[in-house]
């Protein structure tokens, strides 16, 4: 029987028990007795097996035997779990991976895991016996292809349809022209004077709401495909630097938009190994600390409404603002003026400029001085904010808040200078209107005093380098107060006219080297209203 048709269901089945073997084997570590970890380590390698099997790659099919054995060895208490276990069997799951990474290509599978499978099979606990001792390999079942394929057929993954992701992505601008043309149909309704059109308009908003919800839905994952292979990761980190770390995460079923889960990866990577790396002490520190030899870093995600935050704090040394500051003028980033009016959470957001590094030598891990302005530029090209708190010798938390999705949005549009544009509206924490007489000036800065806090502002034609930034003295001044990486700041603009739904365009050049524009929007009457980027400013 022809298996090929069955191959992309394979694949996708075989990394979802690949990457729960990967997380449950390092939970069992941390955990050797919990026989439920044991168990549910069991079922991932035998249903691989099972599956390798049915489709005949054997020698997938002997590796998941040899490690289905050894577990069950663990199970029965007749081998305790171990740290050298664990290493082999992280690095039978990393064979199977690109075992199964072949299959996927289309290729031959052309890792040879036969030696791989013997020591697994004959790993004792002991290294001296593991080593000689050399017994025959158990004898793998033969399966009944028909009966298999049937329960293969039947398994729960039918219950669902697995759509390409560029279909997806078509679906969501469909989505984004239809609601656009909605606006633009209610802009001719109004301009002709009839009434007839508000019944059916108001029909079609609803549809077309219920209709971007599901588009959503449809592209929405949970937080834990990308988070599965990130206590792999400061496992290795932390053994590599002798250091001894508990990981935890928490939210790893939140889900988040696959555009945005693609793009936020890579960040989150390089701040978990800046904390083992940069943050954490080693034991020897903490215990002249008085810290526990152990440190322990937290990966947490939240959802609020339409935005998520993800969290990831350590307790290790924590930053100094003054060494940052004293290391950004050795470097000539800052000068000494700046030094001396700096804050402390600007002075922690200089590890952001491009060249920062504190790191005494370079590794392969840090000491460049790239990454954390990656960091930032990532989140902000997702609309987000990026936010640091730290305190000396207790640890650091750096917090990304991301909207939950950022092709379709809701924006605050507002009128300045010669432009319209819109502010997401996720990064707006209030609209105020003030007398140009409460602002005043303090070092080169104009500032405003609302409910106790100093709120810098500053007109948005001028940042946007419009001819026009100036302010009428006789009228009140409309005020959009953003949140920037803990900071607010507020940006002056001519009018406020209101909120709307917008389907947001990526630029395209030239129009790219615009600072402080992340995108635009066309209206219903073909207007291009630009989406301001109010970190870059």
């Amino acid at each position: 029987m022809d298996m090929s048709p069955y191959r992309d269901l394979f694949v996708s089945e075989a990394h979802v028990h690949l990457a729960s073997l990967s997380e449950l084997i390092l939970r069992l570590e941390d955990a050797a007795g919990d026989s439920a970890v044991i168990d549910e380590i069991f079922r991932h390698a035998h249903s691989l097996k099972g599956m390798a099997a049915t489709m005949g790659y054997a020698t997938i099919t002997r590796l998941a035997h040899s490690m289905e054995d050894q577990l069950g060895h663990v199970r029965s208490g007749e081998i305790a779990m171990s740290a050298p276990l664990a290493d082999l069997l992280l690095e039978c799951g990393d064979a199977l991976t690109r075992m199964v990474s072949q299959v996927e290509s289309g290729a031959e599978i052309i890792e040879d895991a036969g030696l791989l499978a013997e020591r697994v099979s004959v790993f004792t606990g002991d290294t001296a016996s593991s080593v000689n001792t050399s017994p025959e390999p158990a004898d793998i079942p033969v399966y009944d292809e028909a009966a298999s394929l049937h329960k293969f057929r039947q398994s729960d993954s039918f219950k669902s349809v697995r759509i390409k992701t560029e279909i997806l992505d078509h679906l969501v601008n469909i989505t984004g022209e239809l609601i656009t043309n909605r606006y633009r149909l209610a802009d001719c309704a109004r301009h002709s004077g009839s009434t007839d059109m508000e019944a059916p308009l108001h029909e079609l908003s609803g549809l077309l709401r219920e209709l971007r919800d599901q588009v959503f839905r449809a592209r929405m994952l949970p937080f834990s495909l990308i988070s599965e292979r990130f206590p792999r990761l400061v496992r290795d980190l932390a053994h590599a630097q002798h250091k001894e770390i508990t990981f935890q995460i928490e939210g790893k079923e939140i889900e988040l938009d696959r555009g945005i889960l693609e793009e936020i990866s890579d960040p989150i990577v390089h701040l978990l190994r800046n904390a083992v790396d940069h943050g954490m002490d080693t034991p020897a520190e903490r215990q002249v600390a008085g810290k526990p030899h152990q440190g322990t870093i937290r990966l947490t995600m939240t959802r609020d409404k339409d935005h998520v935050e993800i969290t990831i704090a350590d307790d290790g040394r924590g930053l100094d603002p003054e060494q940052l500051k004293s290391t950004a003028l050795d470097k000539g980033l800052i000068t000494a003026q700046q030094a001396a009016a700096m804050s402390t959470q600007d002075a922690y957001m200089l590890i952001c400029i491009p060249g920062f590094s504190t790191a005494r030598t370079i590794s392969d891990i840090s000491g460049r001085g790239v990454g954390m302005d990656a960091v930032r530029a990532a989140v902000q090209a997702l609309a987000g904010v990026l936010s640091i708190q730290s305190q000396p010798g207790c640890g650091s938390t750096f917090v990304l808040r991301l909207p939950i999705t950022v092709s379709i949005i809701h924006a605050l549009l507002v009128k300045c200078g010669l432009l319209e544009v819109a502010f997401p509206l996720n990064a707006v924490t209030r609209t105020l209107e003030l007398e140009p007489g409460v602002i005043r000036s303090e070092s080169g800065q104009q500032m405003i005093t609302f409910d106790d806090t100093d709120i810098p502002v500053r007109s948005l034609g001028l940042a946007l380098r419009q001819l026009d930034g100036s302010v009428d003295e006789t009228a009140l001044l409309p005020v959009v107060v953003c949140d920037l990486g803990g900071h607010p700041v507020g940006f002056i603009v001519d009018r406020i006219r209101g909120q709307q739904e917008i389907f947001v365009r990526p630029l395209k050049s030239p129009l790219t080297g615009l600072q402080g524009i992340s995108g635009a929007t066309v209206t219903g009457d073909g207007r291009v209203i630009f989406i301001v980027d109010a970190a870059s400013l």
